[in-house]
């Protein structure tokens, strides 16, 4: 199966061996390691958000109303 999947190196002991050192657990330094790992990538995650620029109900109001205002109707229908 792992052929067909383009796994051409893997051996069916190579899969076993896998699937087995998932079932163990972790060790303690394991464990820190990959708390270090996510720590590190949520922090890059963050400094490339961009900040989110919106509008407010207030602002979203006003313009509207500019915009009917500037259309010669005053109600929007």
């Amino acid at each position: 199966m792992c052929h067909r999947a383009g796994f051409d190196e893997a051996d069916d002991d190579d899969v076993q061996d896998l699937l087995q050192s998932h079932a163990e657990p972790l060790s303690n330094d394991e464990l820190i390691e990959l708390n270090k790992a996510s720590q590190e990538a949520e922090k890059e995650g963050d400094e490339e958000e961009e900040p989110v620029c919106g509008l407010d109900i207030k602002t979203l109001r006003k313009c509207l109303s500019g915009i009917k205002k500037s259309s010669g109707n005053p109600e929007g229908t």
